[in-house]
């Protein structure tokens, strides 16, 4: 959308809220999925978030699970409810939701934040299974590799198929394996957490929710907090690992299975993107995102073997 066409959007969205009159809107810094947009109003700041991928039913389990999260103690902001009380507003753009404004900023990956973020994923993992809403995640390891076996991609050049595919085959054997499960947030990246004063204050964007492996949330995390320039830190995964377990041990059979959960995970979010530009068309950036999640991956691999 153009710059004028948003404000409009966003403004005829909050007339259902009670945000009173709207002095301004900006638009976001945001991931692939969605458009969020800042208002700011009479009544404070809002976010306004146009989901572009996720469903109505999806959204509504999104929402069961920020209440969840609010009863366990970990802080996540909840969609404000429009008039007649719906949380989820229909619109020709997609589904919207509008939240709170949470002063914040989101992190560099350095020393003294990965300890919270570890704890803070350890805790998530020790709510109940059975309170979870249940949802499957959209990032699995044999539909990625029919997608990268079976259809062609403009943002995959054939090197780098092959390089996921190699580096696939190395990790498969542990993907199979019954280990500990649970509620994953699935993209826990420094983009989804907000700090205020060395302390996380909102765990953001739980659409990537699901029900699986907790070794897909915690490689996921390590992609996301454990690399500076795209290249791996062990020493840095060494201290999440040290502050995660302070919460919740690891298995034997996880601890043997970890580099190749990291792996996967790079692997996994190349795949993510090369699906959403096989389906929609690449977005600014977004193949040489996919080139670096997978040089990522082949990294670990190294690493990994130099450490056998």
């Amino acid at each position: 959308m153009d710059g004028e066409k948003a404000e409009a959007t966003v403004r005829k969205i909050l007339s259902e809220y009670a945000t009173g009159r709207v002095w301004s809107v900006t638009r976001m810094a945001s991931g692939f999925a969605n458009l969020n947009y800042l208002a700011d109003t009479e009544k404070g700041k809002f976010v306004v978030r146009i989901c572009r991928q996720r469903g109505a039913d999806e959204l509504e389990a999104e929402i069961r699970l920020a209440a969840l999260l609010q009863k366990h103690g970990i802080p996540t902001p909840q969609p404000l409810a429009a008039a007649g009380g719906r949380k989820i507003r229909s619109t020709s753009l997609g589904p919207v939701m509008v939240f709170p404004y949470i002063e914040g900023i989101h992190p560099s990956p350095a020393p003294e934040v990965i300890p919270p973020v570890a704890r803070l994923l350890g805790r998530l993992h020790t709510i109940p299974a059975k309170e979870v809403p249940r949802k499957t995640n959209s990032i699995r390891p044999g539909e990625c590799y029919r997608l990268i076996t079976e259809t062609p991609s403009p943002c995959l050049e054939d090197p780098l198929r092959r390089l996921w595919l190699e580096r696939y085959q190395q990790v498969s054997s542990c993907l199979g394996k019954d280990l500990p499960a649970g509620l994953i947030h699935g993209d826990l990246f420094p983009d989804n957490i907000l700090f205020r004063n060395g302390v996380p204050v909102a765990l953001l964007d739980l659409e990537e929710f699901a029900t699986d492996t907790l070794l897909f949330d915690i490689g996921m995390t390590i992609n996301g907090f454990c690399t500076s320039g795209n290249h791996p830190d062990r020493e840095a995964v060494r201290l999440f690992l040290s502050a995660y377990e302070e919460i919740r041990a690891l298995t034997e059979e996880e601890k043997a299975c970890l580099d190749a959960w990291i792996i996967w995970t790079a692997l996994a979010m190349a795949c993510w993107h090369i699906r959403d530009c096989t389906l929609h068309g690449a977005r600014p950036g977004q193949k040489e995102r996919i080139r670096e999640l997978i040089l990522l991956a082949d990294q670990w691999t190294n690493i990994s073997k130099n450490h056998e």
